[in-house]
């Protein structure tokens, strides 16, 4: 009766002794128990690096359009000088562009806009006496540095009356400024020469770099200068549109679509683009790149389920005689059962735990060689979500795959177990 009283399966016994045998048949086969938990180890890892990594990029890209202006912007561009058909990239037969006009007709198109921002965009030289420096040449309005919150660390922007006037001004990169100025003299009042014209230094920008872009090649001046005096007429290369509000951001592109086909020839082909739907696209990106990770774990983890099922039947063969001897002394069934399903589950959260550590790994160095090579800010982001819907996952497969093991471990008759060779 004393016997059969320790043996009995109360809550304690049914967990702790189940437990503690699982993780020493663990640890006696050390091998065999990594090589049979490698499936859910890589399905895990995988789960957690993928989200890891699509997460970091969610967050990197929401900071990035920040930088742009946050989710008020819209961009309006000409449809592409060059288009495919049948298999070559032939020009376009018609001449599309954007002007002051259209500039001053989206200005008034909806009540949500608050201000439009001409880009004339031309790539060209900047020099000082023998310094030399390649950079982008933008065209502009004064209102441009807040809009792009980006405002001089030296000097000042141009003003309205610099923009009315055509005055040879201009504001420079600090990338621009190391190159011309590679002593760190003050360059406030100093002449250089902008694509061979010569033009008065007023301010220097801050740092700054967006999506990889550094803008510190970036030199600017007013709009009405790079239209008149470098390119000879009021076109324009693209235009930003401030919304007063995200959420107004749509009718506004609705508005400005509509002026366009209204306005325009083959204006159905120009390019209206809001921050919010590049948001959009990047997340659904994102979003099938996880769908496809997942599947693809998905099929790992069923792998490693099956393979921790064989392993845990080899086991119950393995140990028939010590089920025997032990269901001879005693021992309930609920028990053997609670054992060989214990094992399985100690096996898949093992495998888990060292899969969340690998996902961790392979997130935060894939983040390293994206923030080296692109020189943006990428972080991996894991929520306590994902890791807790792995470890669910993985209690799940263990369950499943110990059950069948452990219902044929508690079924087995003492007598013909202690005779099994």
């Amino acid at each position: 009766m004393a016997t059969g009283a320790a043996l009995s399966p109360g809550p304690e016994l049914i967990l702790k002794e189940p437990i503690l045998v699982g993780l020493t048949q663990l640890w006696a086969n050390k091998l065999r128990s990594f090589l049979t938990m490698l499936g859910i180890l890589i399905g895990v890892g995988s789960v957690v690096g993928i989200v890891s990594i699509s997460d970091g990029a969610r967050k990197m890209l929401l900071s990035e359009m920040d930088k742009l202006g946050g989710s008020n912007l819209i961009w309006v561009s000409p449809p592409h000088r060059w288009v495919r058909r049948n298999g070559r990239w032939q020009r376009r037969a018609y001449d599309a562009y954007l002007d002051n006009n259209d500039v001053r007709r989206i200005s008034d198109c909806s009540e949500h806009i608050v201000s439009v921002l001409p880009i004339v965009r031309v790539s060209g030289m900047a020099t000082r006496e023998m310094n030399t420096s390649s950079c982008t040449i933008l065209g502009t309005v004064p209102s441009y540095a807040e809009a792009m919150d980006w405002k001089p660390e030296r000097g000042r922007f141009f003003s309205q009356r610099d923009e009315a006037t055509w005055q040879k001004v201009c504001v420079i990169g600090d990338k621009v400024y190391d190159d011309l100025f590679p002593g760190g003299t003050d360059p406030i009042g100093v002449d250089i020469k902008v694509a061979n014209v010569r033009r008065v230094v007023i301010g220097v920008m801050k740092a700054k770099s967006v999506f990889g872009n550094d803008w510190g090649y970036n030199v600017l001046i007013p709009s009405a200068t790079a239209q008149h005096r470098m390119k000879g007429s009021e076109r324009i290369n693209y235009m930003l549109v401030n919304v007063d509000n995200s959420l107004n951001a749509s009718k506004a592109e609705r508005r400005i679509k509509s002026l366009l086909k209204r306005t325009k020839a083959h204006g159905d082909e120009y390019r209206v683009r809001t921050a919010q739907s590049e948001i959009k696209r990047a997340e659904d990106a994102l979003f099938i790149a996880k769908l496809v990770t997942g599947g693809i774990a998905a099929i790992s983890l069923i792998v490693g389920g099956v393979g921790i099922m064989n392993i845990m039947l080899v086991s119950v063969a393995e140990r028939t005689r010590e089920i025997g001897l032990r269901k001879a002394i005693g021992a309930r069934n609920i028990l053997i059962f609670s054992q060989f399903l214990i094992e399985a589950i100690i096996l898949c959260i093992i495998g888990c735990i060292i899969g969340i550590g690998l996902g961790f790994g392979l997130g935060h160095g894939i983040a390293a060689i994206i923030s080296k090579t692109a020189d943006m800010h990428f972080i991996s982001v894991v929520s306590a979500k994902a890791i807790l819907i792995a470890v669910a996952y993985s209690v799940g497969i263990g369950l499943a795959a110990g059950v069948i093991p452990a219902i044929r471990a508690a079924r087995l008759n003492p007598v013909e177990a202690l005779h099994y060779e």
